[in-house]
């Protein structure tokens, strides 16, 4: 696994927009147990079969699950390989802005700013 090298938080979205619907995070919680199709999902979710395919469909554009067919049935689970790169730059991407330089900081640049302002008017 190799984490992948985000240079903002944005292109992250996809990954946490996953988890920003509830019947998402369930369908990602219930695939921890395995590979599932459609069908296994709609009763323990309590979701009818047209939504679980729609959320599954989103979560395969987010390149989260997989999806494997045999006969007339897909079978889903979650791309570990990705789901683990994408956390790992997430968390690559929080520890460089932590440790970036920072700024001057603002709130002294605006009160000198207003101060050369004050005495400017004087």
């Amino acid at each position: 696994m190799t984490p992948t090298d985000h240079s903002t938080i944005e292109e992250l979205t996809p990954f946490f927009k996953a988890f920003c619907n509830s019947t998402r995070a369930q369908i990602v919680e219930f695939l921890l147990g395995g590979e599932r199709c459609v069908c296994e999902m709609t009763g323990p979710l309590d979701v009818s079969q047209p939504l679980v395919s729609h959320h599954l469909a989103l979560l395969r554009e987010a390149g989260l699950i997989l999806a494997r067919d045999e006969g007339a049935r897909t079978y889903y689970s979650i791309d570990w390989e990705r789901f683990d790169a994408d956390l790992a730059g997430f968390l690559a991407f929080l520890d460089r802005a932590r440790n970036a330089p920072r700024p001057v900081d603002a709130a002294s640049t605006c009160a000198t700013t207003q101060k050369r302002a004050t005495r400017a008017a004087s």
